[in-house]
């Protein structure tokens, strides 16, 4: 991996205004060097692309694109050929997580550029906000059932916030456009062997979910067909 280590920072909007001005404003802070790509749906409100054109015309070194194919994962994989960091991280447009977390994985992704840094709200100083209990009782069952089916020892597998070097993403083959894309860029570099470094994480929910029951039920079934597949077949030909 090069020594110059360069973040770019991906937020992907469809419907966010206000939540998405404060996401903004708390990583910049944080993270003022990093390279922003706004990804916005296809169906993006007006209201939404006010916003992100405010912020892009504010500071130089932020952009956004309207993502050539709709669904969330469709938005990502476009992104991967779009930022030109040696590493990519994903931030929820609706100020969902933790800033406090994203403070200790950059300085983790920066001294272990190889590995994967990502959060989990299942480590002491995580946890869930506006979550529901029946929620979070299923993310908590979830969690051990894909321990013992992968035979790992991380506590957070579905939460796709991480920061993951970039050719990575770049390398790997993909089969998912909607939110059922998320398990590829987590169980994939799993199986094919990348360290993975967590960071306590709080999840705070301030806006309703668009991943339909449908997406859900698929997401449970990539993730089994990837822990079934050769980890051979997930990467590009060269």
């Amino acid at each position: 991996m090069t020594n110059e280590y360069r973040l770019s920072v991906v937020i992907c909007a469809i419907d966010e205004t206000d939540l998405l001005q404060t996401a903004f404003s708390k990583i910049y802070a944080e993270a003022e060097d990093a390279e922003y790509l706004f990804v916005l749906s296809r169906n993006c409100s007006p209201a939404c692309l006010a916003v992100v054109k405010g912020i892009v015309a504010a500071h130089p070194n932020c952009s956004y694109r309207i993502q050539t194919a709709y669904g969330f994962g469709n938005a990502l994989q476009d992104s991967f050929g779009w930022v030109s960091g040696t590493h990519h991280l994903v931030w929820a447009a609706d100020d969902g997580m933790d800033i406090n977390a994203f403070k200790k994985m950059l300085p983790l992704s920066r001294q272990n550029p190889d590995s994967i840094v990502k959060v989990s709200r299942w480590l002491p100083g995580g946890g869930f906000v506006n979550y529901g209990a029946v929620r979070t009782v299923i993310n908590h069952i979830s969690q051990k059932m894909f321990a013992f089916l992968y035979h790992s020892d991380l506590t957070d597998y579905t939460n796709p916030t991480q920061i993951a070097p970039l050719s990575l993403y770049q390398s790997l083959r993909y089969e998912n456009q909607d939110a059922s894309f998320l398990p590829e860029v987590i169980f994939k570099p799993l199986k094919l062997g990348y360290r993975f470094i967590e960071v306590p994480c709080m999840d705070v929910s301030k806006s309703k979910s668009h991943i339909r029951f449908f997406t859900l039920c698929k997401y449970y079934l990539v993730i089994a067909k990837i822990r079934f597949t050769p980890a051979k077949k997930f990467l590009k030909e060269k």
